[in-house]
């Protein structure tokens, strides 16, 4: 459990933990997807369009992944006032050489 919800440091601090390029969370019911610290967080909102505790305006949306060695591409599908609206969002990452 990230405390509070969607907190950018405590999400952060969870990636380093995990030790993970991308990290997936959720709970606020809201799409966002953003690099941090050299790895990706995304959260792909909620497919229902169900509301949280932290706000009543909530678009449906959902995320589809397409993961390619170093690169991830988000396909991001948001329900905005009946349509469908589809954005692609593309993170590559930075080879680390280890010698």
């Amino acid at each position: 459990q990230v405390v509070p919800w969607g907190d950018l440091d405590s999400l952060a601090m969870l990636q380093r933990q995990l030790d993970v390029d991308i990290l997936v969370t959720g709970h606020t019911h809201q799409f966002k997807a953003y690099k941090h610290e050299g790895g990706v967080v995304i959260n792909p909102g909620s497919g229902t369009g169900a509301h949280s505790s932290i706000t009543y305006d909530v678009n449906p949306s959902f995320v589809l992944m397409d993961i390619d060695g170093l690169r991830v591409v988000v396909y991001v599908y948001e329900l905005i006032d009946g349509e469908v609206k589809v954005d692609k969002i593309d993170f590559k990452k930075t080879a680390t050489m280890h010698g």
